[in-house]
C-alpha cells in the first residue's frame, strides 16, 4: 500500500509561511435566494508541512476588515457593528486538528477549529495538494473548500426587521488557496514589491 506522500508531486517537507499576497480566501453566501454573493478575504499564517503528510497543520489568521464583496457599501455592512464587528474583532482564526486521507490521490480532509465572533467551532476542510508553484522558488499550495453555518457563530444581521437576516442564507461556502514562501520571500522588501504591482 502506498504511503499519503508517494501521492504527492514536489511534496516539500519543512515550516512555511502564507504568502498574503498569492493566497485567498474567498466566500460565497445567498442571498434572498435569487443570486449568490461573492467576497474574499486576506489571510496569513502558517503551513507545517510534516514528512507524513498526515502529521501537517495549518495556522491561519483572517483580516475580516479586508472583506471585499465588489460593492464599497455592502463591504462597509460586513464589517459594521451589525454584522462582523470588526472594529471590536478584527481578525478571526484556523487551527488545523488533524488530517485524514481522502479519496483520490492528493485529496484530505483537513479537521480544524474556526475562531469567529469569539466562538469557536469545527469546520472541516476538504483540500488537495497542488504541485509546486515558482520554478523551484516557492513552497507548497493547498486548496480547500468546506461550509460553515452562520448561527453556530452567531454571525447574524443585527439589525430590524429580522426578515433581512432570513433574506441571507443559513450557510457560508468557503473556498482557499494557501500558497506558501520561505519566510524571507513574503516578509522581505521584494514581498511588498510584487504585491503593488511594480
Amino acid at each position: 500500500m502506498s504511503s499519503a506522500t508517494d501521492e504527492l508531486a514536489d511534496y516539500l517537507p519543512g515550516v512555511w509561511s502564507i504568502d498574503p499576497v498569492r493566497s485567498s480566501l474567498a466566500f460565497s453566501v445567498g442571498h434572498l435566494g435569487l443570486h449568490t454573493v461573492h467576497g474574499t478575504l486576506r489571510v496569513s499564517g502558517q503551513i507545517t508541512v510534516a514528512e507524513d503528510p498526515l502529521d501537517s497543520a495549518v495556522d491561519a489568521s483572517i483580516d475580516l476588515g479586508s472583506v471585499n464583496t465588489g460593492s464599497k457599501g455592502r463591504d462597509e455592512a460586513i464589517r459594521s457593528p451589525h454584522l462582523l464587528d470588526v472594529a471590536a474583532q478584527p481578525t478571526a482564526s484556523y487551527r488545523s486538528r488533524g488530517i485524514i486521507r481522502g479519496h483520490g490521490p492528493g485529496e484530505f480532509l483537513l479537521l480544524g477549529d474556526l475562531e469567529l465572533l469569539g466562538v469557536i467551532c469545527e469546520v472541516p476542510l476538504r483540500i488537495r495538494w497542488e504541485r509546486e508553484v515558482g520554478g523551484g522558488r516557492g513552497g507548497p499550495v493547498v486548496t480547500g473548500t468546506g461550509e460553515f453555518a452562520r448561527r453556530d457563530f452567531g454571525f447574524v444581521y443585527q439589525v430590524r426587521p429580522r426578515f433581512l437576516d432570513r433574506a441571507i442564507s443559513s450557510t457560508v461556502g468557503i473556498e482557499v488557496r494557501l500558497e506558501a514562501r520561505p519566510a524571507a520571500t513574503t516578509d522581505g522588501p521584494a514581498a511588498a514589491t510584487e504585491g503593488t504591482g511594480r
